[in-house]
């Protein structure tokens, strides 16, 4: 383990803001797009692949707070504050590559304007859904700042229910509900095991009941070439 360093901002350093009081390590890796799920967090800690402040740490629960920088892979990650409670982490659209890109994309022409994610991925997270009103920072695949994200609604419904709107929103090309919903179930089932595990619930299954938050935002600060 190598000695600790004092918190600083860093020149190539992202930020992620969070509220009062700090935040566990658990939690920040998933708020900061450093693991795609929670229970991610587990397997990345226990094999010594993360880092505050240049300490190696394995405990999941570890208290951040304001200044600490977290490493993993080497991507580092500073703790920053929120300002007036309204910022909230790295907004990021899919796991990194194609696409994502693609997502991004979409999103800054304005032909995605609305997220959709299982609400049992909030729970393993221990982190709630967005509120109408948060602004995000929409990253792109190396973690770089693209825009400013407003989260203009929110709505919790069965998996059952999402619309077409919801699916045309979306921005990929689905022609209906039916086409998106098969997409999103190939998509996460693929963490079916992680959510199983993480639930302590073997049997869990994604169904028609199944909570789903459907996120409408929009794009408010694009950055400009050279930013």
């Amino acid at each position: 383990m190598g000695q600790p360093r004092t918190p600083r901002a860093e020149p190539g350093v992202r930020e992620v803001a969070v509220g009062g009081g700090g935040i566990r390590l658990g939690q920040f890796l998933k708020l900061a797009d450093l693991v795609a799920i929670g229970s991610e967090a587990r397997p990345l800690l226990a094999a010594g692949e993360v880092a505050v402040n240049g300490v190696e740490e394995t405990r999941r629960g570890r208290r951040l707070e304001v200044g600490d920088v977290v490493s993993v892979g080497g991507v580092e990650v500073r703790v920053a504050g929120r300002e007036g409670g309204s910022d909230r982490a790295g907004y990021a659209l899919g796991d990194p590559g194609p696409r994502r890109d693609r997502l991004v994309a979409a999103a800054l022409r304005g032909q995605k304007t609305a997220a959709t994610s299982p609400e049992v991925f909030y729970r393993i997270a221990e982190i709630a859904p967005p509120r109408p009103g948060d602004r995000s920072t929409l990253v792109g695949s190396a973690g770089e700042r693209l825009a400013s994200v407003e989260i203009v609604r929110v709505e919790v419904c069965r998996l059952a229910d999402v619309g077409d709107d919801v699916a045309l929103a979306e921005g990929e090309g689905f022609a209906d509900a039916g086409e998106w919903r098969d997409a999103r179930e190939h998509e996460w089932g693929g963490s079916l095991p992680d959510v199983r595990a993480a639930l302590g619930e073997p049997g869990w299954v994604l169904d028609d009941d199944s909570p789903v938050v459907v996120e409408w935002f929009r794009i408010v600060d694009p950055v400009t070439a050279g930013e």
